[in-house]
């Protein structure tokens, strides 16, 4: 579609195909960004990491929590540091996978792009000592299907060979690579990549993960950190989180009050996937009204409703569990633990919120030991383990990415949970006090 289409009042003049295909280009609920045109509130992150792999033998390491948008980097700064005629190879993870079978699928997804390399393998690598790549793997890699390196020296002869033939401004992106587990797999993508350095290779490499996993890696190698610009990612600003509302607002010719604007930066509580969501089902709401583009407090209302049916089962799912028995004590129970914007709350702040939340909708409240017993509850199989104390009387999401669906939950039950941005508690009218 022409690129002039994102510029009109789409709302209001497309069909709906078009309005669908408009709304796609400047939200992304479903899969990551890859332009930096619409990744907001991550340029510091971004700059910081063109700016480290501008020195030659340097790879990096994003980590942070699931949902916080890691992918969405990875990829934007892939994108930006390939070149336009070879498109960055993205890989994920499963547990599965192995150092050697993640090469392999390297290989093949870059010789399915380029016939050039199936026929200079066909006839004796040009001269390159592709080791392995002998015989009857000749033969294996002509039908598509590469072999698996043998040792790291043949994985880093392997990916030379890539940067030479098809990219020397070879870019892979590794996600979800907390997946793997094994700590031997570990230390060969440690030692994978301080040879690459060592040996000039071109080839650039963005791991995605969680915390957990970058020291793990970094641990696997005494040298492991010189090689790698690490990121860790944390939960989105406001600044961003209303960004990508407004500018998509904006894009598609809607009109957006800020309150409405501020009510989904809060749902989401920084994890950019439920700003994406909740704005999606917003716009359709508004695209449906025909109103001429204006966001109502009902369309806004039935747009929460929507999110929440939408929603991934993994994040729904636990919440379900835990509230299936005693439900009406576990979720505001679970409201209070998504209060404010600590991940980590005491016994005794999540109870405040809890008879702060419970006397504003005139409810009884449990008195604290009913509530300590409900509290430990949560952090059983049957609950879903959604809660985990690591530490004597603090407590947490185990998934922190479920936050955000407790706090859309909330808010479909008018349930106030409190506001940690001054701009926003004028916004929307916050008035408790801290929990």
């Amino acid at each position: 579609m022409a690129d002039e289409l994102w510029n009109l009042r789409a709302v209001v003049t497309q069909p709906e195909e078009d309005f669908g295909k408009a709304l796609a280009h400047v939200l992304s609920p479903s899969r990551p960004l890859q332009s930096e045109e619409f990744l907001r509130g991550r340029e510091e992150q971004l700059d910081g990491i063109r700016k480290a792999l501008y020195a030659p033998g340097r790879h990096v390491f994003i980590h942070g929590f699931r949902g916080v948008g890691k992918s969405s980097l990875a990829q934007t700064a892939a994108y930006s540091l390939s070149s336009a005629s070879c498109d960055p190879v993205i890989l994920g993870c499963d547990n599965s996978n192995s150092f050697s079978s993640i090469i392999k699928d390297l290989f093949e997804e870059v010789i399915s792009r380029s016939p050039l390399i199936e026929k200079t393998i066909r006839e004796g690598g040009g001269g390159i000592n592709l080791g392995w790549l002998t015989g009857a793997a000749k033969v294996s890699t002509q039908e598509g299907r590469a072999p698996e390196p043998s040792t790291i020296n043949e994985a880093v002869r392997l990916v030379a060979f890539l940067c030479e033939r098809y990219s020397d401004k070879l870019v892979v992106v590794i996600d979800e690579f907390d997946q793997i587990k094994d700590k031997v797999e570990q230390e060969h993508f440690a030692n994978f990549i301080k040879q690459l350095s060592d040996k000039r290779v071109p080839a650039r490499f963005i791991f995605c993960g969680i915390g957990e996993t970058v020291e793990a890696i970094m641990s696997a190698h005494a040298s492991a950190d010189r090689y790698f610009h690490t990121v860790s990612l944390e939960r989105l600003g406001w600044d961003g989180r209303i960004e990508i509302v407004v500018a998509a607002a904006s894009s598609l010719g809607i009109e957006i009050d800020d309150t409405t604007a501020y009510r989904i930066a809060k749902i989401s509580d920084g994890f950019p996937h439920y700003v994406h969501l909740i704005s999606e089902k917003l716009f359709w709401q508004v695209f449906e009204a025909q109103n001429g583009g204006m966001v109502t407090g009902e369309l806004f209302e039935a747009a929460m409703a929507k999110a929440s049916d939408a929603m991934e089962m993994k994040l729904k799912a636990p919440f379900d569990l835990a509230t299936r028995k005693y439900s009406n004590d576990n979720q505001y129970i679970l409201y209070a633990v998504a209060d404010g914007h600590e991940l980590q709350r005491r016994s005794t702040d999540i109870f405040a919120s809890y008879i702060r939340i419970t006397a504003a909708l005139n409810l009884e409240a449990l008195d604290r030991s009913k509530f300590n017993t409900r509290m430990n509850s949560l952090k059983k199989t049957g609950a879903g383990e959604i809660l985990s104390a690591n530490r004597t009387g603090w407590y947490e999401f185990t998934e922190k990415v479920i936050r955000g669906y407790v706090r859309l939950r909330a808010e479909q039950a008018s349930v106030q949970l409190e506001v940690d941005h001054p701009m926003a508690r004028r916004r929307l009218g916050w008035q408790g006090s801290k929990g």
